[in-house]
């Protein structure tokens, strides 16, 4: 049986070493930490689940069949917490006025064979060109920014559209659509589908080397790792990958938890963004008992700072959050409330930021050596659903040069039905 190794365990590397598993290969997991998952973790409270990193992923047919195979449940979104708002002048769902919708109305029709981002087009001209200001400054630019945390004078339209015409070897899939649509979460924080994947991998026979960086010998390789981490493992025997990737601009980010009493929850939903002219000096919150069950007994908001735009925010100290944030929430809210807990996480370099330059990165990026592939939120597709996406066509990849026998896909011992429980509220 041909041995794979897969440089990373967080959650790159698990669901790649999980679809490799899949198409019947020996798999070798090397993680320089003590711990699988990486960025995410999730620390149990008395007041509720604080995540480090997502509180959640956008689901999919794939991640749907292989939590079913791992025996992880997904909760989707509470219907309270469907409801998206981004602030101006107050938390509004809507936040264009008519003169802003009016501009988008024609503009595109002004644009309507010209939609497409245009090669090195930033969002911020794409919007210009093709919404408005309006649209731009208060809808697309917050909503974008949610997500990448990046500047949107800088930032890439073809990339964060998925526009990019990429080269072959940096190849993915768009996710198939699931039963359950939208953002989804295992019942006990995301930490549960970190310990499902790393259990079922374990009981699999995939070797978990932990604490040990891994060797750059001759045999087929999987690299799960962060474009700067990635770069200092190919600088040996591939100098010109490792040069490409270590231009890689990496952003920083803030995330603070904090917990309220029950009654102090003003405002239900999924959370609200704040546009750069509102005044905030954050980029977001989030409302996480009202996202999935079981976030509580409190009521816990994750208030997001930093990106391109404020990296100089990871160097507060924990009470200047705790003053920062009383002091934009009682504006946000119009009111004050004292926190029960608040849990700070310094993420310094943990992004990439979508930026023209990328895109230009990896347009050229060259292909690494024979049987080595690359898997990171850096190649062009952000977010966990598309790093599962990019796992599985590498492992797919994999299979067809390495003639692997595929695993069938069913049931594992002691799970009879081979279907896992898609629990708690519906849409």
């Amino acid at each position: 049986m041909q041995t794979i190794k897969v440089v990373g365990a967080g959650f790159s590397g698990l669901v790649t070493a999980y679809f490799l598993t899949q198409q019947g290969f020996k798999v070798q997991v090397y993680e320089q930490s003590s711990r699988a998952g990486g960025l995410i973790e999730t620390i149990r409270t008395p007041h509720g689940l604080i995540e480090t990193a997502a509180n959640g992923l956008r689901n999919s047919a794939r991640l749907e069949a292989m939590c079913a195979d791992i025996e992880v449940p997904l909760l989707p979104t509470r219907r309270a917490g469907r409801k998206r708002f981004i602030f101006r002048g107050r938390p509004k769902q809507i936040p264009l006025d008519l003169l802003d919708m009016l501009n988008v109305g024609l503009r595109f029709a002004r644009n309507l064979n010209s939609l497409r981002p245009r090669q090195f087009e930033t969002i911020g001209e794409w919007g210009s060109r093709v919404v408005g200001k309006g649209a731009t400054d208060y809808l697309l630019t917050p909503a974008l920014g949610g997500i990448y945390a990046g500047d949107p004078q800088r930032m890439s339209a073809s990339l964060i559209f998925g526009r990019a015409v990429l080269p072959a070897h940096l190849g993915t899939r768009r996710p198939e659509r699931a039963r359950v649509h939208g953002t989804v979460a295992p019942p006990n924080g995301m930490q549960q589908l970190i310990d499902g994947l790393h259990d079922y991998l374990n009981d699999a026979g995939v070797e978990f080397l932990f604490n040990q960086p891994a060797a750059k010998e001759d045999c087929p390789t999987v690299v799960c790792l962060s474009a700067s981490t990635a770069s200092d493992y190919f600088a040996g025997f591939a100098p010109e990958v490792s040069q490409a990737l270590a231009k890689v601009e990496m952003i920083s980010i803030v995330t603070a938890t904090c917990f309220y009493p029950p009654e102090s929850a003003g405002l239900k939903g999924f959370g609200c963004l704040f546009p750069r002219d509102q005044g905030f000096r954050a980029r977001g919150v989030l409302f996480n008992d009202c996202i999935f069950e079981g976030r509580g007994p409190a009521h816990a908001e994750t208030w997001i700072f930093g990106g391109a735009l404020d990296p100089e925010v990871v160097n507060l100290s924990d009470q200047e959050f705790a003053e920062l944030i009383a002091s934009e929430r009682e504006r946000f809210y119009g009111g004050r409330d004292d926190s029960m807990e608040i849990h700070i996480t310094r993420w310094p370099n943990a992004l990439p930021h979508y930026t023209v330059d990328l895109e230009r990165i990896l347009l050229t990026l060259p292909p690494p050596p024979p049987n080595v592939a690359l898997v990171g939120n850096y190649l062009g597709r952000i977010g966990l659903a598309k790093i599962l996406e990019r796992a599985a066509v590498v492992a797919d990849d994999f299979g067809k040069t390495h003639g692997a026998a595929a695993r069938p896909h069913g049931p594992r011992p002691g799970n009879p039905a081979g279907v896992g429980r898609l629990g708690g509220a519906h849409n």
